[in-house]
């Protein structure tokens, strides 16, 4: 593929994200097509994320791609990405020994365990994650406790009486 393809082909993917809601990679990929460019799967995840295209709520409970910004920030990493996944989609905080367990809202964990990984904090083993649940394995329960309270601060959750950690959202209880 010649660079004028691809470039050509990464013009489309903003001017379509820009100009329609779409939420799905298979959207994006049909709307290219209607449009004479035919892309692989890997090929459309690796432009989306070299351009920096973002998926965000729509408003009406899905989520669609956004642009970022002309001149703004294309890529959000370390502490500050994980900042913005803590406060957007964490909904609580648990543990027992050196494991922590963040609950996401649904179909999050990923990013957010992305972003805990990107934060390049000290004593963690690794992470795991599902659609709503991230698994953190710390190299110690004294490490754990201190991410746990770490992850509280930033996320600015409050602790129930059995020690987990929740955001208050609008019926007054622990969101699970």
């Amino acid at each position: 593929m010649t660079m004028n393809e691809k470039q050509r082909r990464r013009r489309k993917i903003l001017d379509l994200i820009a100009s329609r809601p779409i939420g799905k990679q298979e959207a994006l990929s049909r709307a290219l097509r209607e449009v004479g460019i035919s892309t692989t799967q890997s090929t459309l995840s690796k432009d989306m994320k070299e351009l920096g295209v973002v998926k965000v709520p729509d408003g009406d409970g899905g989520f669609r791609y956004r642009v970022p910004a002309e001149g703004g920030r294309r890529f959000i990493q370390g502490e500050d990405l994980l900042r913005r996944e803590l406060t957007d989609f964490v909904v609580g905080v648990d543990g027992a020994e050196n494991m922590l367990v963040i609950k996401t809202i649904t179909g999050h964990a990923q990013g957010v365990c992305e972003g805990v990984d990107q934060a390049g904090w000290a004593g963690i083993v690794g992470t795991v994650a599902g659609e709503n649940t991230i698994f953190i394995l710390c190299r110690s329960a004294a490490v754990c406790e201190a991410l746990r309270d770490k992850i509280r601060e930033i996320g600015r959750f409050e602790r129930d009486d059995s020690g987990r950690y929740f955001r208050r959202y609008g019926h007054g209880g622990p969101a699970d």
